[in-house]
């Protein structure tokens, strides 16, 4: 039986979903620093929360964080573990 889906295409999808993620939390948290950053009458809170939350639901899943952590000893894939 032959496998719906060459492995190099899940391969590629793997791969641009980490970097998605990795620049989507890295972005959440510069968000998150710049506005902690500012004064507090000019800081931002609903932004620093919508961040906040965002970065837990995105970055912070145990079942991904350990899919990823068993990725990235292999080869194919270039990233080092989760989001970190």
């Amino acid at each position: 039986m032959e496998p719906y889906v060459d492995d190099e295409v899940l391969i590629q999808i793997i791969k641009t979903q980490h970097s998605i993620l990795h620049l989507l939390n890295h972005t959440l948290n510069d968000t998150v620093t710049h506005q902690r950053s500012l004064p507090k009458q000019e800081q931002n809170k609903d932004l620093i929360h919508l961040a906040e939350q965002t970065r837990r639901v995105i970055a912070r899943k145990p079942k991904l964080k350990a899919a990823y952590n068993k990725l990235k000893d292999d080869p194919r894939f270039a990233f080092d573990g989760y989001l970190e």
